[in-house]
């Protein structure tokens, strides 16, 4: 059995999101580094890329519009020491929430028709930056053979490299958080709850049982540990 961790702030919304079995999922426009999931940045960056999706879709604004309210969701492969919790934003003195990583992806397939759900962040210098060789390429793939670059051309003809390249653009973040170890859920497309303008994630239900541990730290606020402790009473533990 094996388990994936998320970590959540000490506040109501965290509260929340466990008593009522529910992930949230942040739309990118909402994140505050603004090099994650900045499909805009990407275009104008990677102009000769952003000139290909252009030709594709007419004008890549508006689907970028689109895009922008995909739901993405957090997940650390495992659970950190206490020392590295403060490497999280608002880890000093939040929650890691251990799920039954077995649940989670058995729901995600079955409700959203997503096999191998956890997306694995890579992470890079610049990460909105794509290399070429060409101006008329990306660099797709390094393994020990070299690098494989994939021609612009090809994202025109094929449908799957694109979704491949949009799941590329929500999955590269700075080197500097490299330390978080990041596995991410990716809702977009007819996954997409709720397309109306204005909202900043949204609320997927989960079962009960996915919930194997809750982990707080020392320095959690009493009335969080409180509430937890009342509601978890046998999966709440405080870490060392």
């Amino acid at each position: 059995m094996s388990y994936i961790y998320r970590l959540r702030p000490s506040n109501t919304l965290t509260l929340d999101e466990i008593t009522n079995n529910y992930l949230w999922f942040s739309r990118p426009t909402e994140f505050k580094d603004v090099d994650d999931s900045n499909v805009m940045s990407f275009m104008e960056i990677n102009e000769t890329l952003g000139d290909a999706l252009n030709r594709i879709f007419g004008h890549f604004m508006d689907v970028a519009k689109e895009v922008s309210k995909n739901g993405i969701c957090c997940f650390t492969e495992t659970l950190p020491s206490i020392e590295d919790w403060s490497k999280f934003p608002k880890g000093h003195n939040g929650i890691f929430i251990e799920y039954r990583k077995d649940i989670l992806e058995d729901f995600f397939a079955r409700h959203f028709g997503i096999g191998d759900c956890f997306k694995k962040v890579d992470y890079l210098l610049n990460p909105l930056y794509f290399k070429s060789s060409s101006n008329y390429d990306v660099l797709w793939k390094t393994n020990e053979d070299g690098e494989l670059y994939i021609s612009l051309k090809e994202f025109e003809r094929n449908d799957r490299l694109r979704d491949e390249l949009f799941l590329r653009m929500f999955t590269r973040i700075n080197y500097k958080y490299q330390d978080q170890k990041e596995l991410r859920i990716i809702l977009g497309g007819r996954n997409i709850p709720d397309k109306s303008e204005g909202l900043s994630g949204y609320k997927i239900p989960i079962p009960k049982e996915a919930i194997n541990m809750i982990y707080a730290h020392p320095k959690t606020p009493d009335t969080v540990i409180s509430h937890l402790s009342y509601n978890y009473t046998e999966r709440l533990t405080i870490a060392k």
